[in-house]
C-alpha cells in the first residue's frame, strides 16, 4: 500500500487525526488493544466540525515534522529532501480553521472561515501573494452531517493494514500507548508507528518509515490545547500588501517555492 504514509500524514495535518486509523471493520490478525485505543481517540475528536457535535469545540495544536529520504524528480530521478517544519493549527466550530506552516521548504498560510459563504484563503509570504476560494457547499455537508461512503472507504483501506500493540513508553508528552499500523501486503514494507497518550487518548507522535525508499518522517505535536477560547480574529486572513491572484497561480508558486528549497538543499550536500 504505497499510499499508506501519504495517506496518514494528510490526515494529521489537517486533524482531522483519528479518521485514518478507525474503523468499524480490521484487518484479522489485529490487536483488539490496539483497535480500542484508536477509536477511543477517534471518538474525542470526530465531533470537531459536526453541526450538532459535543464536547470538543476547539483545537490549538503545533506540530514538528522532521525526517528526510528520497523525492521524486521525473525524468531526472530521485533528489534527497530534509523536513524540517512546524505547523499550527488552530480549529473551532462549526468550521473554522486556520493553518500556519513554516520551514526549510517554505512558509503558507490557510485560513478557512465565513458563515452563509465559507471561503479557504491561501496565502503565501515570500510572494506576497494570496487566493481566495470558495468551499463547495458538499464540502461542508460532508464535513457536518459526516460522508455516506466514508465509512467504506476505511473499510477498504483496513482491510490492507494490521495493527500491532507495543505497549507503553514514557515519551516527552508522557506515558503513551505504542501502536503499529502495517500493510498487510508482506512485500511492501512502509509502516506507521503511532504514539496515543495514556487516560487522555490523544495524539502525541507519529514515525511513518518507508524502508525501501529510505525514507523516515516523524510527526511530534508539541502543544495540544482543547477546548479553549479562540478569538474569531484568529481565523481572519491578513492580506494587507499583498496581490490576490488565481487558485493555480499560487499552486504553481508554492510548488517552485518547494523545488528551490529542494535545489537549494541538494546544492550543499
Amino acid at each position: 500500500m504505497k499510499n499508506l504514509t501519504k495517506n496518514l500524514l494528510a490526515f494529521f495535518l489537517v486533524f482531522a487525526l483519528a479518521a485514518s486509523c478507525i474503523s468499524i471493520a480490521y484487518s484479522q490478525g489485529s490487536s483488539e488493544k490496539a483497535k480500542q485505543i484508536l477509536e477511543r481517540a477517534f471518538q474525542k475528536y470526530r465531533d470537531l466540525f459536526k453541526k450538532d457535535a459535543r464536547g470538543l469545540n476547539s483545537v490549538a495544536a503545533k506540530i514538528s515534522i522532521k525526517g528526510g529520504g528520497e523525492m521524486p524528480m521525473g525524468e531526472s530521478g530521485d533528489m534527497s529532501l530534509d523536513v524540517d517544519a512546524t505547523v499550527e493549527i488552530y480549529a473551532a466550530r462549526p468550521h473554522n480553521l486556520y493553518l500556519d506552516i513554516s520551514g526549510n521548504l517554505g512558509n503558507a498560510k490557510l485560513a478557512v472561515t465565513g458563515k452563509e459563504k465559507v471561503t479557504a484563503t491561501i496565502i503565501l509570504p515570500s510572494t506576497k501573494q494570496f487566493a481566495t476560494i470558495d468551499v463547495p457547499q458538499k464540502v461542508l455537508q460532508e464535513a457536518q452531517e459526516g460522508d455516506p461512503q466514508e465509512p467504506e472507504r476505511i473499510k477498504e483501506f483496513w482491510e490492507e493494514v494490521i495493527l500491532t500493540y507495543e505497549g507503553t513508553e514514557n515519551i516527552k508528552a508522557g506515558k503513551a500507548h505504542k501502536i503499529t499500523i502495517k500493510p498487510k501486503d508482506p512485500a511492501e514494507k512502509s509502516f506507521v508507528t503511532a504514539h496515543i497518550l495514556d487516560d487522555r487518548w490523544d495524539p502525541a507522535r507519529f514515525e511513518i518509515n518507508d524502508p525501501e525508499e529510505g525514507n523516515k518522517l516523524v510527526v511530534e505535536f508539541e502543544k495540544l490545547e482543547l477546548n479553549i477560547n479562540i478569538p474569531d480574529e484568529r481565523f481572519v486572513p491578513d492580506t494587507q500588501g499583498y496581490t490576490q491572484v488565481s487558485d493555480k497561480d499560487i499552486t504553481t508558486a508554492i510548488m517552485m517555492q518547494i523545488m528551490t528549497a529542494v535545489m537549494q538543499q541538494s546544492k550543499e550536500e
